[in-house]
């Protein structure tokens, strides 16, 4: 007959322990599990939970928005710094704005009044209107002048010799015509080549006239 000899080496003495030790786990767990209650989540705590999720995510997409935001203006920034000063200016030209006086210019003098009568007891001046007249020989006297004039054109007129810088080479001449014959005098075709007539500019200090003019 064959007996059945139990080994009690090492090899059997740690599968006995493997086995202990995982009985006892299974035993903590237990005692654990009914130690500690289950606790129910009631709707209020669900929607709280949610709403904490809800307000988490969107403050961490706000932070992103404000992160692309400060890369966004820093590149900006960075193309600024490299554009050539030409367009710079260019680009500062583009918004500047044209700046439109506003104020009205005051009136100083009254406005006069003009008679509009036809017939009238007293004599009324003749209107005369003065011109400069230059380019004649340094010998031409008015009386010459007034005699071309008054002869040409059928008019009455006044003749002032006058003193310029250019006495020696040219005269020049003041001369006083009516008003409704200026037209007719200020003529080129009425004038010959070198001649120089227009109206008269009354600046002082650019002329010195003779005292006696001549008027007959």
């Amino acid at each position: 007959m064959v007996k059945n000899v139990t080994e009690s080496g090492p090899s059997s003495r740690n599968t006995q322990t493997t086995t202990n030790n995982k009985q006892n786990l299974k035993i903590e767990l237990q005692s654990n599990q009914k130690l500690t209650p289950t606790k129910t989540i009631t709707n209020q705590e669900v929607k709280k939970i949610q709403g904490n999720q809800q307000h988490n995510q969107t403050t961490s997409k706000q932070k992103r928005e404000t992160t692309l935001l400060y890369i966004e203006d820093e590149i900006s920034e960075s193309k600024e710094e490299q554009q050539s000063p030409k367009v710079k200016i260019q680009q500062e030209r583009e918004n500047w704005r044209e700046v439109v006086k506003k104020r009205n210019p005051k009136q100083t003098r009254p406005v006069p009044i003009k008679g509009a009568m036809d017939k009238f007891s007293l004599t009324i001046a003749e209107q005369q209107s003065c011109l400069f007249l230059s380019g004649l020989d340094p010998d031409i006297e008015p009386e010459e002048v007034k005699e071309y004039i008054d002869t040409t054109f059928k008019i009455s007129s006044k003749c002032e010799k006058m003193k310029t810088k250019k006495d020696r080479f040219k005269s020049s001449f003041k001369v006083y015509v009516p008003t409704d014959s200026k037209q007719q005098v200020l003529n080129e075709n009425m004038w010959g080549k070198g001649i120089v007539i227009n109206h008269f500019l009354h600046i002082r200090r650019n002329f010195n006239r003779e005292v006696n003019p001549v008027t007959a």
